[in-house]
This record gives structure tokens, sequence and C-alpha cells, in this order.
């Protein structure tokens, strides 16, 4: 298989030609387990670990390798060394759980991101929950899509009228209507993959997020499962992420449901995701308003008038005050590291000169 139907690119290439020499050879995640890793090269899919060098160098847990990340790997037999992670060209990552503020990458260079809801008349579907997941995918690079799924459950007047919802939020980005299992609207989703393109589908569980996969590469590769009765709130069935190809010549990634969605990026993400509150802002009185109290903010004018939805503004503050106390707290941490690398340079420093003088 050739490198660029596994969607290497110039972006890549051009990293790549810095190792030129090296004996290294290009391999992109396929799979991920813990820390052992699938990679796809040109000579094969392998199983592959990271170096003791890269476990030394790494910062945090986002620095090792993710799915649908890009590596430089060493070795000719089983398992495969990596050494590096290239740059990504997009990723899909969110607040890690817990009281740090580290980044869990979720999968990585994503061509288009299908944000997928349900209409089963559960929870899987929210306009404050699809604006959640398109806060985070705009903050990664992708292309977002929202996949209405299970639409064979609904009635035409339910199907309107869940267009419309989505639409209120979804601004520029398409909406598609479509049934994982009778297969109705797949051709829409199959036309926007092409070869070399890579897709991921996220969204809550119970969503069909496997189901999609499982009708568009024509079997069942990824386990389904049943809704609960009470809730129709789905159990998590997909524990590992993978990457698949399709006979097209595109290839899709699977990931888990996330229970907890907190966007890990800026607010410049937010304004992409809210553009009529973005654009409303720049008629605020003061540049810095943060639209909440400020005489002359422009927004809360709108938000009154109805031009804007209450809750979907509340959605947008709630978001932001999120994002600016992430930004506290990765100032807080880089701080603390920074601390510590002085201290531990002037530990050695000092053990340097001590011993010198003897």
């Amino acid at each position: 298989m050739r490198l660029a139907d596994l969607g290497w690119n110039d972006f890549f290439e051009e990293q790549f030609s810095r190792w030129t020499g090296s004996g290294l050879i290009p391999g992109r995640i396929a799979g991920e387990a813990g820390y052992i890793y699938e990679v796809e090269t040109e000579r094969g899919r392998f199983n592959a670990q990271v170096s003791g060098h890269f476990q030394y160098m790494a910062a945090g847990r986002a620095d090792y390798p993710a799915i649908g990340d890009w590596t430089l790997l060493r070795g000719n037999d089983e398992p495969l060394i990596i050494e590096q992670v290239l740059e990504r060209e997009s990723v899909f990552s969110r607040l890690a759980a817990g009281r740090r503020c580290d980044e869990q990458v979720i999968a990585s260079n994503i061509d288009i991101m299908f944000i997928v809801a349900a209409l089963d008349g559960g929870r899987n579907f929210t306009q404050r929950g699809v604006e959640r997941y398109i806060v985070m995918v705009r903050d990664g690079g992708a292309e977002p899509v929202i996949i209405l799924n299970k639409c064979d459950l609904c009635s035409s007047e339910e199907r309107e009228d869940f267009t419309a919802l989505a639409r209120a939020v979804a601004g520029n980005i398409p909406v598609l209507m479509a049934s994982a299992l009778t297969g109705e609207g797949m051709d829409k989703v199959k036309e926007l993959l092409s070869p070399g393109i890579t897709a991921a589908f996220t969204g809550p569980s119970g969503a069909g997020k496997s189901a999609l996969i499982n009708n568009l590469l024509g079997r069942e590769t990824r386990k389904t499962g049943e809704l609960r009765d009470d809730d129709k709130r789905g159990r998590h069935t997909t524990t590992n992420r993978e990457l698949f190809h399709l006979e097209d010549g595109a290839m899709v990634i699977d990931t888990p449901g996330l229970r907890e969605l907190r966007p890990y990026g800026d607010t410049e993400s937010l304004d992409a995701a809210f553009t009529e509150i973005a654009d409303a802002a720049a008629g605020c009185r003061f540049t810095d308003c943060s639209h909440t109290d400020e005489p002359g903010c422009s927004v809360l004018r709108l938000v009154s008038e109805g031009v804007i939805e209450f809750e979907r503004y509340q959605n947008y503050i709630t978001i932001k005050n999120e994002m600016t106390a992430l930004e506290a707290m990765k100032s807080e941490k880089g701080k603390l590291e920074r601390k510590a690398r002085d201290k531990a340079l002037s530990k050695l420093v000092k053990n340097y000169n001590r011993d010198h003088r003897k």
C-alpha cells in the first residue's frame, strides 16, 4: 500500500525530509490498546511500541501516539519501535477527566468529523450537546458534519423538527439525515468520502456510530449495543480505537462515546461555533466585553430582543467560562513545570560545583 493511500501528503512529507538518511520509516497509527499500537506502513501492518527515549522526552500523555498519527519507526521485526510522532495536521481532543489540565487526544489527522446524534426519543440529541461537539471539532481543525441517525424511527414531521433544531446550531455545517439500519441517507455520507480522506465518528454512546461504520464497510466489524429502556442511553461498546479502510479508498475511525464534553481549545474555536455571537460582539462598547453585565453589550441586546436564543447564549457563556478557567490552569501548570525544571537544574549545577571543588 502506498503512503498516499494512508493519507500521506506534503504536510507530512516536509516533516519527514528532516529525517532523510536516518533509517526511519513512516507509519500511521491504525489501532491502539494502552501503549501497544498497530501501525500501517508501505510494508504492511505491524505491532509497535514507543522507544525508551520517546518515553523520557514525552511531556505528557498527549505527546504519545494517537489513532491517526503519523510516526517514524525503526526496526524490521515486531514490535517496531516508534521514535517520533510527526506534527498533527488536525486533532480531536478534550480535557482529560480529573482535576489536572491534561489534554486527551482521541484521534488525529482527520479531514471530516461526523458528529452523530440519534433520533430515537432519548437524550442522545440535544442542541447544547451538538454545540459542544462543534466547538471541539472546530478547535482541532477538521471539517464537521452532523448526522442525525436512526431517522427510520421518526415520522416526516419529526424529521423536519429535528432538522430545524440541528440547523439552528449548525450554521454552514452540513446536516444529514440517515439510518444505519435501513441504509437511508448513507449515499449522502459516502459522497463525502474519497480516496485518501480520513473521516471519524463521534457522539454519545448509543448514537449509532459503530452501526454507521458497519454500514459503510458492508460488514459487521464493530460491536453494537442495545439502549437502556428507561432513558434510551447507550452503553460503551467501542472501548478501543481503530482505523478502517473503505473499498473506495477512504478511511474511517470509530471513537468511544464521550460522557464528558470538555473542550480543550481556546475561544477562537468557540467563536467559530457561535458565529452570530462573535459577529454581535464586534458591536460591543468595550473590546474586552464578557457579554454578561457590561453596558453597551450588543450580544445582550440581541439576546433580550430574541434574535439570539437565550439557551444558546447561556451555553456559550458556560463554555467560555470553562475555557477561561482552563487557560488559567494551563498557565499555572506551566509555571509549576518551569519551577520544577529550574529547581532540578539548580540542584544539578550545585552538585557539579561541589564535586569539582573536592
